[in-house]
């Protein structure tokens, strides 16, 4: 926990981020960054925020007695989804406003976040511990709500805001709101040893921290979260400052740019290269890119990256199929993620490649057009090039969600519907996906869970244990089905299962 105080102090107020995963966080997390750029606004507008991160205060070291202390005489507590991961993040949400209100049943409890910018207005139903939801980034709207609690503005003012009042209302988002660089002023007032990571997503154990430089995408994929936010960039004079900043403070020189859409503006990641090189030249970034953007680049482009302390892209390459790539909106040419990949591996880039599957029409042959393309990108390199595998979930307002939604009796009408949906959609036994015929349903599953990950795994063991042994031939195996695409009963997972059980994840291991 941890209690920013303004300047000019005008009121204290409280600001939780609610864990989003099961799991403990042993070696550090990300910082909650899409929640910093919140609290920072309110930190700007004069008010002092008592932060607590449910992570790091309560999991770790259990420090909900002192935030609920340091609520005497607050009167408003912002709870802020930090990511996407709806059952997690939801459930949390309402457990923390709970304990919240128990103790203080006068607190107002705003909840807002990641998520709840994608929901339908529908979603959000009366709450006995929430008290108002913000859809949107809520830099803006959440000094509104105060000031319209102090009645200097009305409700209606308030941008995203849903409140109850006899019935629902709700308050359009404003668009286009700009990420300005005040909104990092956080970054550097919070402590932030506790989300240092060790390696993070470039795997190699050295200090990294994640830092949100931009927020939209101007792409508007048919399937995509963010196809109707607005892509807003921080220019990177503010990027590699406050990185220099956070390694002279931290000792960090590894940076995960958390941003969908890297190199929309051609000249951005050339100036931040130029930039890079000069004053943080033994640090190193990562971004995710399309690769519509990065095939215009030329060799002298992907050079000055290169000098310029890229050391991993992520691409948003989702399939190999021409048909489907068409469908989906995506606009770059079938070939360019495997040219784009042989020239960042030329200059020492590592590359990592998302593919989705199970999309609304697809095929045995748009998924054939998939698997070959991540054969040929997997014999580049198997070491220095990386994959993520998911499998398509819908929602809503965007043209793939809508239309899977169709086929979905039942899909969540409220937030505990959604917590309970998400379980029974997580779960790889279940029947999910019905546009699909159920054999195509069965294949998808074993390849996103098992065969794909098992391919490009890079597990490591002790030397002469048995299971380095098997894993190593049943990773030949599944190296054969790739190639042949016959995926045949599924023995070898079964087996893989049962005689080594490690977690297939190879996307952080160098």
């Amino acid at each position: 926990m941890q209690i920013l105080t303004p300047p000019d102090c005008r009121e204290r107020i409280g600001f939780v981020v609610p864990r989003w995963t099961a799991e403990t966080a042993a070696e550090g997390q990300g910082p909650p960054f899409r929640s910093l750029t919140v609290a920072s606004a309110l930190y700007n507008a004069g008010y002092e925020v008592v932060f607590f991160d449910q992570k790091l205060d309560r999991d770790l070291e259990n420090r909900m007695a002192d935030f609920l202390a340091a609520l005497v005489e607050v009167r408003v507590v912002f709870i802020w989804m930090n990511d996407l991961d709806p059952m997690f993040q939801t459930r949390y949400s309402q457990q923390l406003a709970g304990e919240i209100k128990t103790a203080y049943p006068e607190i107002r409890i705003v909840v807002g976040g990641s998520f709840l910018s994608l929901c339908p207005v529908e979603i959000l139903t009366p709450s006995s511990v929430v008290d108002f939801f913000i859809r949107g980034y809520g830099e803006e709207a959440c000094v509104q709500l105060l000031d319209a609690l102090d009645g200097g503005i009305t409700p209606k003012s308030v941008s995203g805001l849903v409140w109850f009042e006899g019935a629902r209302h709700a308050n359009p988002i404003t668009p286009h709101q700009r990420y300005r660089p005040e909104y990092l002023s956080l970054f550097k007032r919070v402590d932030l040893s506790g989300y240092i990571q060790k390696g993070g997503i470039f795997g190699n154990g050295f200090s990294t921290l994640i830092v949100g430089t931009g927020r939209g995408c101007a792409k508007r994929c048919s399937f995509c979260y963010w196809r109707n936010h607005p892509p807003s960039l921080l220019d990177s004079e503010t990027i590699v400052e406050l990185f220099k900043w956070l390694r002279s403070r931290w000792g960090v020189r590894q940076f995960h740019m958390a941003e969908l859409d890297f190199f929309t503006n051609r000249r951005r990641p050339r100036e931040l290269a130029r930039l890079w090189k000069e004053r943080l030249p033994d640090c190193r970034w990562f971004a995710l890119v399309s690769p519509l953007d990065a095939d215009k680049l030329s060799d002298a482009d992907w050079d000055l990256l290169a000098e310029g302390g890229c050391r991993k892209l992520e691409f948003g390459t989702e399939s190999g199929s021409p048909a489907l790539l068409e469908r989906l909106g995506k606009r770059h040419r079938p070939q360019a993620p495997y040219e784009v990949t042989r020239k960042a591996l030329a200059r020492g880039i590592d590359v990592m490649h998302n593919f989705i599957f199970g999309f609304v029409g697809e095929t045995e042959t748009d998924r054939r057009h998939s698997l070959s393309l991540i054969h040929a990108l997997h014999r580049l390199d198997p070491e220095h090039v990386f994959f993520t595998f998911r499998f398509f979930q819908p929602t809503w307002n965007t043209p793939q969600g809508d239309e899977a939604i169709r086929w979905i009796p039942g899909f969540p009408r409220t937030l505990e519907e959604v917590i309970a949906f998400r379980e029974w959609f997580g779960d790889p036994g279940q029947r999910t996906m019905p546009w699909l015929p159920p054999r195509d349903e069965e294949r998808i599953k074993k390849l996103a869970y098992y065969y794909l990950p098992m391919v490009t795994s890079k597990l490591e063991f002790d030397p002469g244990q048995v299971e380095s042994f098997l894993y190593r031939g049943l990773r030949r195996i599944a190296r054969y089905r790739l190639r042949t695409q016959k995926f045949g009963l599924g023995w070898d997972h079964w087996l893989f299962d049962r005689m080594v059980a490690q977690r297939l994840d190879n996307t952080y291991v160098p």
